[in-house]
């Protein structure tokens, strides 16, 4: 039987993975030549897995680097300010977007109330997205030979998503009172919205990867924000062609 080792050079997530893979509470390590440097105990992957972990759920939280709350106020603002002022430059970008749609605003001023729930509903879709592909690609189960079915898996519950979605939001603004047309109108931008953001959550974090960048950036509040911004524009890009605005 074959002796399980790691080389001395070996990245830790490798390692984590081996050893997870095998159920090895040790794993030697060794040199190009094989001879016997060291050990990793469970204990050492347990820590490194801990503090990746943390590393994921702050920039998920669009904290870019290491923060503990009893940090120095620089380090703090250093780590958190950053993704702070992306979101504002989001929401810039957001009203410039309403902005160019006075018009449509203007004559069909109802579309307004509909702007929180296509943004919301698009951010999260997107969250979702990207942070089930981060999660492949962090833990080595997305790999090339397999990510083609995974990726239909993700478009097939994008577009099941967006029917029942778009299916709800129909009967409630229908049942509520809504003109008819409005209610077409928003329930397809809202289906369109959805099937984007799954796109965009889906294949950002790959792109992220192979530009060798990490990719848990793409399901922090960057991913959201640019959802929110090409959803207005689907949302009231498709209001304007049903209109014939």
């Amino acid at each position: 039987k074959d002796l399980i080792a790691v080389r001395v050079d070996q990245p830790a997530e490798e390692v984590a993975q081996i050893m997870q893979k095998y159920d090895l509470v040790v794993v030697p390590v060794v040199d190009d030549e094989g001879h016997l440097l060291g050990r990793i105990t469970i204990d050492d992957v347990v820590d490194f897995m801990t503090e990746e972990a943390e590393k994921d759920y702050q920039m998920a939280s669009g904290i870019t680097e290491n923060v503990e709350s009893d940090d120095a106020l620089k380090a703090q603002l250093r780590g958190r300010l950053p993704w702070i002022l992306i979101g504002m430059l989001g929401g810039m970008i957001s009203s410039q977007v309403i902005g160019k749609f006075q018009a449509e605003l203007s004559l069909i001023p109802a579309m307004a109330l509909f702007i929180p729930l296509i943004t919301a509903t698009g951010g999260n879709v997107g969250v979702q997205a990207s942070a089930l592909v981060v999660q492949g690609l962090a833990n080595n189960t997305l790999k090339l030979n397999n990510l083609l079915g995974k990726l239909l898996r993700e478009m097939s519950v994008g577009l099941i998503n967006g029917i029942i979605c778009s299916v709800l939001l129909f009967g409630y603004a229908y049942f509520t009172g809504f003109d008819l047309n409005l209610v077409k109108a928003i329930s397809t931008a809202l289906f369109v919205v959805i099937i984007f953001s799954t796109l965009f959550g889906t294949f950002f974090p790959i792109f992220l990867h192979n530009i060798k960048i990490d990719p848990a950036y793409a399901t922090g509040p960057f991913i959201t924000t640019a959802n929110d911004v090409f959803g207005l524009f689907i949302y009231f890009g498709v209001g304007h062609l049903m209109f014939n605005l």
